[in-house]
């Protein structure tokens, strides 16, 4: 009897260098077996990976980008015949404007010429003896000699005396450091890539001597790692969870402002960290403040820089050129989750930033994401987390900037402009997420098969910057009729778009806190789930009543969800207490009385409170006594109140055309 041979496994994605010799390959991580077997370098490519066909939602981004583009181009013609012999006449001028000068003979210099025209600049030793980057615009860039001067090892740590400096490496316990950094690097790091973590652990063993894992540094990581775990050891009340690493918080603020003097790249990282645990005490406007503060000593020293030069003229380590490029683009990442989650416009801008992402390390990506046996999982899998952050920090390219043009107050760029805008950046969103790679893709059944938690956490976003997309040109149907409809699609396509996208964030919220615990997720998720359920709570005030039913649904899981995150993220607590106001502001309070803490719903002309509010913080009485006011003498802005529809009032805060 003829033996049965075993069908061959396909795999999506061989190696480079299985693909260069065009042989089979078994597709194992981090080695597969040929390159095993011949002791190559193995490595992947995933964004050579076959795509599958675009999805129904760029289908239609393309179609309206398509409309927008044929609307501009005959635009562009009419004025183009206007201005023809006028342009044409400016060119000449121009040209006999650019004709090269002649330079005088000492100038001749091509050295001398490339120092004038240099656009790049250049590092210098500053205070610290630490590298500083000085742009060609100031002339100290032309100073490069300086590099030349030797480095004083004693300098490496900043100049703190030994009563001022706490010593945390002999105070704490270590068992508690050691679980307050596995829920660093299992909860944080691996969504918000900020720190080398071999590079850390090596210098954490070296008490800091190299200058990377400093008191500030260390004391910055484990305040922030105190919300995601139950250690009342980190608590200043051992009995109140929201006071977890205030202490190690509090020893990092006084270290920073002696190490502001000469920042280093564990400055700026620890800063960042600082600005997100300002965040998690729902101290919005001192985040606000370190982050700045970190991005200004980031672009001091240096970190938008393209550091290949550098490296090559033996400036810089290819170690300390990884450091600078995880640092730079994990504040970069940050820095942009911050500006969509409270509005504001950036800080960075991509035209400054060189350096290239940090890159993908076989041992980081290709290792098994643990829990420790904390959650039950059918089979391990891999943990892709610098994959997913590079795909993180491209979604936010993106999207960012198109959000600033569309949501600045600037009256100069015109409605039709901003829907340019906003449809180019769909079709390249769209495109873009349509053709993730296989390892970032959700499974067929998300319930049933879970990835690791900061893949979710990339989808939630994507989701929510759909919606921010989209948001501003929601306006007000006639009605829900489906024959409506069809006689505007592009009216309802963008309300279409969010409710679908808050319905996703919803969904993946769901599946997360089936696989995981959103006590521990991200910051970064809360904003996502307050924006989500704020479509939900749009969705409520419609006539429909199987809409209404179904938005209370999708609303009242969300809320539960924001206030599963209560307990690590004050930030969290805020959004419940804006919601709850909101839900007044539109009148649909009552239609939620049982979700709220307090139980029954009162009447919008209830002289006191809702009971809800009593159970929030103080400033939720001001808000609440502020809001009933402005409605009382109608001075509150009409973009973001009511207008009526009928019998049943229809928010408008979400329309910019009206």
């Amino acid at each position: 009897m003829s033996r049965v041979e075993p069908a061959r496994k396909r795999v999506s994605l061989a190696c480079t260098v299985c693909r260069k010799k065009r042989v089979r390959c078994d597709g194992a991580k981090p080695l597969c077996g040929r390159c095993a077997s011949e002791e190559e370098q193995c490595g992947y490519r995933h964004d050579e990976e076959r795509r599958k066909p675009p999805s129904k939602q760029q289908v239609q981004a393309l179609q309206a980008r398509v409309q927008a583009l044929e609307a501009q181009l005959l635009e562009y013609q009419r004025r183009d015949r206007q201005f023809q012999n006028a342009g044409s006449q400016s060119l000449h001028k121009r040209r006999a404007m650019q004709s090269e000068p002649d330079w005088p003979p000492h100038l001749q210099e091509a050295s001398i010429k490339d120092d004038l025209a240099d656009l790049m600049g250049g590092l210098s030793l500053g205070e610290g003896n630490q590298l500083r980057y000085f742009g060609s615009r100031s002339h100290l860039s032309l100073v490069d000699q300086q590099l030349d001067t030797p480095k004083d090892p004693s300098s490496i740590r900043p100049a703190v005396s030994d009563h001022e400096s706490p010593d945390l490496w002999s105070t704490l316990l270590p068992d508690t450091q050691d679980k307050l950094l596995t829920a660093f690097w299992r909860w944080q790091n691996q969504w918000q890539y900020l720190i080398h973590k071999e590079a850390f652990t090596r210098s954490l063993a070296n008490h800091g001597e190299d200058g990377y894992c400093t008191p500030f540094l260390l004391s910055s990581v484990l305040a922030l790692a105190s919300r995601y775990v139950d250690v009342p050891e980190t608590r200043v009340d051992g009995n109140d969870p929201r006071t977890a690493g205030d202490a190690f918080a509090r020893q990092a603020k006084v270290l920073l402002f002696q190490e502001i003097e000469a920042p280093r790249v564990s400055t700026v990282i620890a800063a960042v960290l600082i600005s997100l645990k300002e965040m998690a005490v729902d101290k919005e406007p001192a985040g606000w403040t370190y982050l700045g503060i970190a991005i200004r000593m980031a672009y001091n020293l240096g970190l938008h820089i393209d550091p290949s030069h550098w490296v090559n003229s033996g400036s810089l380590t290819a170690e300390e050129a990884e450091l600078r490029s995880i640092s730079w683009w994990g504040c970069y990442m940050i820095e942009k989750l911050f500006t969509v989650g409270i509005g504001r416009p950036s800080i960075i801008l991509d035209r400054d930033v060189q350096v290239p992402l940090p890159p993908i390390r076989a041992a980081i990506d290709y290792q098994p994401w643990g829990d420790n046996g904390e959650f039950t999982h059918s089979q391990p899998f891999l943990s892709y987390s610098i994959t997913t952050f590079h795909y993180a920090c491209r979604i936010l390219q993106m999207v960012v900037q198109p959000l600033d043009d569309i949501y600045t107050p600037n009256n100069s760029t015109s409605w039709h402009e901003k829907k340019s805008i906003m449809t180019k950046a769909t079709v390249e969103l769209t495109s873009f997420y349509n053709n993730f790679p296989s390892i970032l893709r959700l499974p067929s059944a998300p319930s049933k098969q879970p990835v690791p938690p900061h893949i979710y956490c990339l989808h939630i976003h994507y989701h929510t910057l759909i919606i921010l997309l989209h948001r501003p040109f929601i306006s007000v149907p006639d009605s829900f009729n489906p024959l409506d409809g069809l006689l505007n699609k592009a009216l309802m396509s963008y309300h279409e778009t969010c409710t679908k996208s808050a319905e996703q964030v919803t969904h993946l919220l769901r599946v997360y806190a089936k696989f995981y615990s959103l006590r521990n997720i991200s910051i970064s998720v809360v904003d996502p789930a307050r924006t989500a359920a704020m479509i939900h709570l749009f969705n409520m005030t419609s006539p429909d009543q199987l809409i209404q039913d179904k938005s209370k649904r999708l609303f009242m899981q969300t809320f539960h969800y924001l206030q599963e995150m209560k307990t690590a993220w004050g930030w969290a607590e805020r959004s419940v207490r804006t919601l709850v106001l909101i839900s007044h502001k539109w009148g649909i309070y009552e239609r939620l009385h049982g979700l709220f803490p307090g139980g029954e719903g009162q009447p919008l002309s209830s002289p006191d409170p809702p009971s809800a509010l009593k159970d929030l913080d103080p400033y939720a009485f001001m808000e609440w006594r502020d809001l009933t006011s402005w409605a009382e003498h109608d001075t509150i802005n009409p973009d973001l109140f009511v207008m009526p529809l009928g019998d049943q009032p229809w928010p408008l805060e979400f329309g910019l055309e009206h």
